[in-house]
């Protein structure tokens, strides 16, 4: 008894003893799960919780600018009030303080993250300007974010707010949002899906929409005043586009694309099948009985020197077709081609010129033409899961592949304007 009380702590007992033993442990515990998370968010690259962002007050706003001409136009500007230094992902030297992304969700669905293109310095206090680089190879979601005010004919901005985002790419942390800057001249929309043959082809979002090549097309540019890649059909080559909702069209639809087509016969020779080709379409073609069956949302095609284009009405599950009078398009010449549809009317455009067409209750070129007195159809474009195809038309006995060039191209959802096809054709965009 008497060893035992000898090593006993005066004025303490047994609990108190547990107690200090259990915070401690308990203290130890802590320290290890913080020490755990810090190192978990450096090698995971999640916010660190030892970094503080940087700060930035800053305004958007739509500010005016004169084109050539003096026409006045609006582009995003972005006012840095306040910073600490800091400066864009992809800004060239000299730079200074820490990294932060520039990020433009625009009124159509787009995330842009525009390239910087700044001179050194401090960016407090200065004055910024976000617009589209607007090259003729350049595509809807190229943009340019300058401290010089930009200079000639600007590609239009789309209506409604601009929200313009900074993120601090250390901390994985959004700086701030701001949805000031309102565009209230431009254009309703872009593209649903927009690019080159064979090249970059992209989504209104800006996410790639990606195809296959079948047979060889040989890429191609043409110089000046084009500046244009294209691709070359030899009349054995197509290219395939997957299904997707951007290529799908049950409302208005404008194709817009150029083309340099070969072999297109000479006036008269358009009911020579040898002469047929599908430039670009969605539909399938099968074999029926003696006959064919048509399955068809639109497809555009060269019959000789004139345009034609077909579809199957999704009300009626009839097949039609409109093909122009006369020779539209010429052999061996780069040629601006619009096939539009709104509000159930078609439309045919070469080079911004208007073209007279005739409609048919057919899939055979120029049989059973309805004649001008009788009611006309409504355009009801019929909606369908097969993939998009470019050279060729999807059937195994029916290819009529297409002979020549094709360069830019644009899906819409809507009707073009006369006056946004006189500017692509100016200014050889699609």
């Amino acid at each position: 008894m008497m060893w035992k009380v000898g090593l006993m702590n005066p004025g303490r007992n047994t609990n108190d003893n547990a107690v200090s033993a259990t915070v401690s442990t308990i203290l130890m515990v802590v320290l290890v799960i913080g020490v755990a998370l810090i190192l978990w968010s450096v090698f995971m690259g999640l916010p660190s919780i030892l970094h503080d962002k940087v700060y930035i007050a800053s305004e958007a706003g739509a500010l005016e600018v004169i084109q050539p001409g003096g026409l006045a136009t609006q582009v995003v500007g972005f006012t840095i009030r306040e910073a600490e230094p800091f400066h864009f992902v992809g800004q060239r030297a000299p730079t200074q303080g820490k990294e932060v992304l520039i990020k433009v969700l625009t009124p159509d669905g787009r995330t842009l993250y525009p390239t910087p293109f700044l001179s050194g310095g401090p960016l407090e206090g200065r004055t910024l300007y976000i617009y589209p680089n607007s090259t003729g190879y350049s595509s809807q979601c190229d943009y340019i974010v300058s401290d010089t005010m930009p200079e000639g004919k600007l590609k239009s901005f789309t209506l409604g707010k601009w929200v313009i985002q900074l993120i601090d790419t250390e901390a994985n942390l959004l700086i701030s949002s701001d949805d000031r800057a309102e565009i209230t001249t431009g254009t309703t929309s872009y593209a649903q899906a927009g690019g080159t043959a064979g090249g970059d082809v992209w989504r209104t979002d800006c996410t790639p929409l990606s195809f296959t090549k079948n047979g060889n097309p040989v890429a191609g540019f043409a110089g000046a005043p084009l500046n244009m890649s294209y691709l070359s059909f030899d009349g054995n080559d197509w290219l395939e586009y997957a299904d997707d909702p951007t290529l799908t069209y049950t409302g208005d639809l404008t194709i817009s694309i150029w083309i340099n087509p070969q072999n297109v016969g000479s006036p008269g020779n358009y009911l020579s099948s040898s002469y047929w080709k599908q430039v670009i379409g969605k539909g399938l073609q099968t074999q029926s009985g003696g006959g064919v069956t048509e399955d068809k949302n639109y497809d555009l095609y060269l019959i000789g020197d004139r345009v034609y284009f077909e579809w199957d009405d999704r009300i009626t599950n009839t097949h039609y077709h409109i093909m122009t009078d006369g020779t539209a398009v010429t052999q061996g010449q780069w040629q601006y081609v619009n096939l539009i549809v709104e509000d159930g009317d078609p439309e045919i455009y070469v080079n911004g010129v208007s073209k007279p067409f005739s409609y048919y209750k057919s899939n055979v070129p120029g049989n059973s033409k309805i004649p001008p007195a009788s009611p006309i159809p409504d355009v009801h474009l019929k909606n369908n899961s097969y993939p998009l195809t470019m050279g060729k038309q999807a059937s195994a006995s029916n290819p009529f592949y297409y002979r020549g060039d094709i360069g830019s191209f644009a899906l819409y959802n809507r009707g073009l304007t006369e006056g946004e096809i006189a500017e692509n054709y100016n200014e050889y965009t699609a």
